[in-house]
């Protein structure tokens, strides 16, 4: 099977929302996967839907894996509850659960008057185990993938705008870069951010970043890309260098995922402009840059950057990523790799 995209989790965990905000449930929820974020809206969510303030001392139930039994979960599951219509009964940290083959016959006959989370972190339930299917077959199972490098910057972007607020490329990218794709940690540091930004300002700019994160733009991707694009390459080197020196800080792939958001959006704008003529910054702002500041730096990158070349650099840095995902560098550490990327766009 296909791994599903972050688009079409999102998807799916709006749709589990919906019906869960209607007061829709299912008798079983199976919440797993890479990436907890997404599980723990719904789990907030049901916990918040399924029984009225009132109820909740005698039939919320929230437990964690190595704190029970699954015989106790399943007897806690086919008690009655106490003036409600139904009971809650959540386990956190799931993947500590053994002898899962004791919910089999719960899972084939599961109790209307009970919803049953059980809440995965960074795991997923073994697929191939008859409780799975039943639990697939007779309730809802949600498996959050991670996000990958690629969209991380994207995905901050989407987030802040959903705030009310805008980002910048740069400061979107400079974010990625501290974060990781762990969307937890995006959302911890978002709303850091938040508290520390004017109430009246809107756009979020890497000195914002800087500012409030603590996050230094000199050694960054997107100033990596930046140093290109002006033929800064003394500094081009010296960034990757200081990359190579720190692989836990600044991990190749984010590296990578920030220059091809970079180059891609690049890419995005060399096409417009080919479509549509005119003004090169008509171009750039349907490509989704709008302050003043990036529209130039992306005019300067149009004009260092044909439409060929940039198309060479995007397969460039595919390239690198194969090769370190796929361990076909040899002996060349991440930040070789990053020097020899370097070069071979200087070149």
């Amino acid at each position: 099977m296909a791994k599903q995209k972050d688009s079409e989790n999102l998807e799916q965990m709006n749709l589990i929302l919906a019906d869960v905000k209607a007061g829709k449930f299912a008798p079983i929820y199976i919440l797993m996967g890479e990436e907890p974020y997404y599980s723990d809206i719904l789990l907030e969510a049901i916990m918040e839907h399924a029984l009225q303030p009132h109820e909740r001392d005698f039939n919320q139930t929230v437990t964690y894996a190595q704190d029970t039994s699954t015989a106790d979960i399943v007897q806690n599951c086919r008690r009655y509850p106490m003036f409600a219509d139904r009971q809650l009964i959540v386990v956190k940290e799931a993947q500590h659960l053994t002898k899962l083959d004791i919910l089999e016959p719960y899972f084939e006959n599961p109790s209307l008057e009970t919803i049953l989370v059980l809440a995965f972190t960074n795991k997923s339930m073994d697929k191939r185990t008859g409780a799975y299917k039943k639990a697939k077959s007779k309730g809802v199972v949600f498996e959050s993938v991670a996000i990958s490098d690629w969209n991380v910057a994207k995905w901050i972007t989407t987030y802040i705008g959903g705030k009310g607020y805008s980002i910048t490329p740069d400061a979107a990218s400079l974010m990625a870069e501290h974060t990781g794709n762990g969307l937890r940690k995006i959302v911890l540091e978002t709303d850091k951010l938040f508290k520390g930004v004017p109430q009246d300002k809107k756009e979020i700019t890497v000195k914002d970043i800087e500012d409030n994160i603590g996050i230094s733009r000199e050694f960054s991707a997107f100033e990596l890309s930046r140093s290109l694009v002006f033929r800064d390459y003394g500094n081009a080197y010296k960034i990757a260098g200081f990359f190579g020196a720190n692989p836990k800080k600044y991990p190749l792939q984010l590296t990578l995922g920030a220059m091809f958001f970079f180059f891609s959006r690049l890419l995005k704008c060399h096409a417009y402009y080919a479509k549509d003529g005119g003004m090169m910054e008509n171009a750039i702002r349907k490509a989704g840059v709008f302050s003043t500041g990036q529209i130039k730096e992306y005019a300067a990158a149009m004009r260092a950057f044909p439409i060929k070349k940039t198309m060479s650099v995007i397969a460039l840095i595919k390239e690198c990523d194969y090769k370190n995902k796929s361990g076909n560098a040899g002996g060349a550490s991440d930040g070789d790799m990053l020097i020899e990327l370097i070069s071979r766009i200087i070149h």
